[in-house]
C-alpha cells in the first residue's frame, strides 16, 4: 500500500514555500558515479532536516529542498561530502550514463574534457547533453536536446527530441561518427548557432524544428570523421 495512496508527500517545494523561502539544489555523486556512500545520505539527512524535502528526479540527481538563508552554507557541506550540485539556469547542463558502473570508461577522457569546455554557457534555454558511454545508449540520450552516443572513437549526434508531452519523440540522428578530435569543436557549432538564432527561453527542440533548413546548419552536415 505505500506505493499509491498513503506515500503522497505533503512536504513539496511548492508547498514549503507557502510558509517560507526555499531552495531547491539538484544533487547527485558526480557526472558519471551514480552510487551514493551512507556518508553521503547520512550529511544528506542532516542538512535537509525537519524543515526541508528530498526527491528523486528523472535527470540522475535527487532534489533538496533547503531554507534559503542555510544554502550558501548548506552547498560547502555537501561538496565537502563529495557531492555534485547542478548549476541551475539557462546553460549547457551535462549528465552521463555510468559507462557500465565503470567498466567501459574509453569515452571518460572526452566526457571531462567537454564538461570543462562546454558546461555552463549560457543560452537561451537551459541546453541538456546527454553522453552515453556505448551503443546500447540505455541512459537514453537520444531522449535529451543534444544525445551523444560514443562507439568507436567517435560519436553519433542526436538532436531534437521532445522531452515531455503528447508529443514526445525521441531527437533525429543528425551526424554519424564525429570523431573525439572533433567532437568539442562540432558541439561549440551547435551551441553557438543557439546563443546566436535562438529567442529568449526558446527551448532548443523548437529552436531546432524552427531552424533546421536554415543555411548555418550546413557546414556541421558534411564529412564529420
Amino acid at each position: 500500500m505505500n506505493a499509491f495512496r498513503s506515500n503522497i508527500p505533503n512536504r513539496t517545494f511548492e508547498k514549503l514555500n507557502i510558509d517560507g523561502d526555499f531552495t531547491r539544489l539538484a544533487i547527485s555523486p558526480g557526472i558519471i558515479n551514480k552510487h551514493y556512500t551512507a556518508a553521503q545520505f547520512q550529511k544528506i539527512a542532516e542538512v535537509v532536516g525537519d524543515s526541508g524535502a528530498i526527491k528523486y528526479s528523472a535527470s540522475y540527481s535527487m532534489l533538496l529542498s533547503i531554507p534559503t538563508q542555510t544554502v550558501q552554507h548548506v552547498v560547502a557541506e555537501l561538496q565537502e561530502a563529495g557531492l555534485y550540485i547542478a548549476q541551475p539556469g539557462s546553460i549547457v547542463a551535462m549528465k552521463a550514463c555510468d559507462f557500465c558502473d565503470g567498466n567501459k570508461m574509453e569515452a571518460a577522457d572526452i566526457t571531462e574534457q567537454l564538461y570543462n569546455n562546454l558546461h555552463g554557457q549560457s543560452v537561451p534555454s537551459r541546453l541538456r547533453f546527454n553522453i552515453n558511454g556505448c551503443a546500447s545508449a540505455c541512459y537514453n540520450a537520444v531522449y535529451d536536446d543534444i544525445g551523444l552516443v560514443y562507439q568507436q572513437d567517435s560519436f553519433d549526434v542526436y538532436l531534437g527530441a521532445v522531452p515531455m508531452g503528447v508529443q514526445a519523440k525521441p531527437g533525429i540522428l543528425f551526424a554519424k561518427k564525429v570523431s573525439v578530435q572533433k567532437i568539442e569543436g562540432f558541439l561549440q557549432h551547435i551551441i553557438t548557432i543557439y546563443q546566436k538564432h535562438g529567442r529568449p527561453d526558446e527551448p532548443f527542440y523548437k529552436f531546432y524544428r524552427r531552424t533546421k533548413s536554415a543555411d548555418y546548419w550546413l557546414p556541421l552536415s558534411g564529412d564529420n570523421s
